[in-house]
């Protein structure tokens, strides 16, 4: 359970929980991404756990299992999302362990002398380090998968999942003290309520709770293939589910304080933890202190979130290909590596040929996944859990009965939740 919650914790609570709220209202934009952990968040993950744990199989091979043979090969669909988002998420995880490193030196004069935003610029428009802070987080989390599920994920898990928690709660007990913490409260927690007519709000809330929690990337299938009998499915999943959503609210909760003591604007975008906090840290007495703790929260969501999506390949490649643990996780993390190698440079050498309406290949690897593969694979997952699987043997493999609650989860995956990613697809289809 703490290895599933250590999937979800990841940079997604932190850096992008922080940023996607602040360029989204605030407190109306939490309203809506809670609303979408319970309405789809829940349900979906309390399927993937049932559709694991009852096939004892990885995602591909759990769905080819329920579904006619002519469609069996949609279930590579999820293998493919974590690949994609494990590539991309390996050049964030670069950056993070490079000021990281800046940090428990002491160097951060590299940062301020020519400017945060500067140095960061220049940082990633570099053709070589960062490349080279991507790989060192690649064989990181290559070196747990080698080890396999209980020696590898479930021990680093005991041991990080509790230091990212006390992290997380020191920095949001830290954040007490500085001035701009009332005003981050409101922020967060007092809804702007004309943000709700804005229809990309929706969108952003259902993408973070897609991205956060880590759903329909086979991550959750394989780790429900891991759960004893005795696990009661609905209580997981709705443990998982909300302890990520509280790790994302005390993080908005730090980066918020921190952000409006200094009288930042909180809307900077995915820039936020790179550029606007290091220049907070700066001027924050203990500064160096809390930006060590910072970047080490940071780097650890983001090696246990890296961890699963690399465990969803290693299981497809060792169930379809008959390859050695230590071969797959080998060879994918290459693959996750050189997959990478054009989102860190279309920051520099590639920036010009990459950029298409503005955007780096970066942002279009996140948005190609978040907008349009994981809603698609929530979509044909939703259709699966609630239409293909019988009812009575899928509300069996949820540890639900006939009864009232056993009733709304199958509403929810057969009507709600279809129709939610539907439009979110039909919105990603029409805007481009």
């Amino acid at each position: 359970m703490l290895a599933a919650l250590g999937s979800a914790v990841g940079l997604g609570n932190v850096w992008r929980f922080s940023y996607v709220a602040g360029e989204n209202g605030g407190g109306a934009f939490l309203l809506v991404y809670l609303l979408m952990v319970l309405l789809v968040g829940v349900p979906l993950l309390l399927g993937e756990f049932a559709l694991g744990r009852s096939t004892q199989a990885e995602s591909s091979t759990a769905i080819a299992k329920l579904l006619p043979v002519r469609w069996r090969h949609l279930g590579l669909l999820g293998v493919l999302s974590s690949v994609m988002v494990l590539a991309y998420y390996a050049v964030i995880a670069g950056w993070v362990l490079k000021y990281l490193a800046l940090y428990l030196f002491s160097s951060t004069h590299r940062l301020s002398d020519p400017g945060f935003a500067t140095a960061f610029e220049a940082h990633i428009a570099q053709p070589v380090e960062p490349l080279i802070w991507q790989l060192m987080a690649i064989l990181l989390a290559v070196a747990v998968i080698t080890r396999g599920v209980e020696k590898g994920i479930e021990r680093i898990n005991l041991v990080l999942m509790p230091t990212l928690g006390l992290l997380l709660l020191g920095l949001a007990i830290h954040s007490v003290s500085q001035p701009g913490f009332m005003q981050g409260i409101h922020f967060l927690f007092q809804p702007d309520w004309r943000v709700l007519t804005r229809p990309e709000v929706y969108l952003a809330a259902l993408g973070q709770a897609f991205f956060s929690i880590g759903l329909a990337m086979g991550v959750m299938v394989a780790y429900g293939s891991y759960l004893p009998s005795n696990q009661r499915l609905p209580g997981a999943a709705l443990s998982v589910a909300l302890g990520d959503a509280l790790f994302a609210i005390l993080a908005g909760l730090v980066v918020f304080a921190a952000v409006f003591s200094f009288g930042l604007d909180p809307a900077q975008g995915p820039g936020l933890a790179f550029v606007v906090l290091p220049e907070v840290f700066a001027n924050m007495t203990g500064g160096a202190i809390v930006g060590s703790a910072f970047f080490l929260l940071l780097a650890i969501a983001a090696m246990t979130s890296m961890v699963s999506l690399l465990e969803v390949q290693t299981a497809f490649a060792m169930k379809k290909l008959g390859w050695s643990r230590q071969r797959a996780a080998l060879v994918l993390g290459g693959l996750a590596f050189v997959l990478g190698v054009p989102a860190s440079l279309g920051f520099g050498v590639w920036s010009e040929v990459a950029s298409t309406g503005g955007r780096g290949i970066l942002d279009l690897m996140d948005l190609l996944a978040v907008e349009l593969m994981l809603p698609l694979n929530g979509l044909l997952l939703a259709l699966l859990l609630g239409w293909v699987w019988p009812g009575k043997e899928a509300l069996q493999a949820c540890d639900l009965h006939t009864g009232r609650l056993g009733q709304l989860w199958l509403f929810l995956v057969r009507y709600v939740i279809p129709l939610m990613l539907a439009m979110v697809l039909a919105s990603s289809m029409v805007s481009g």
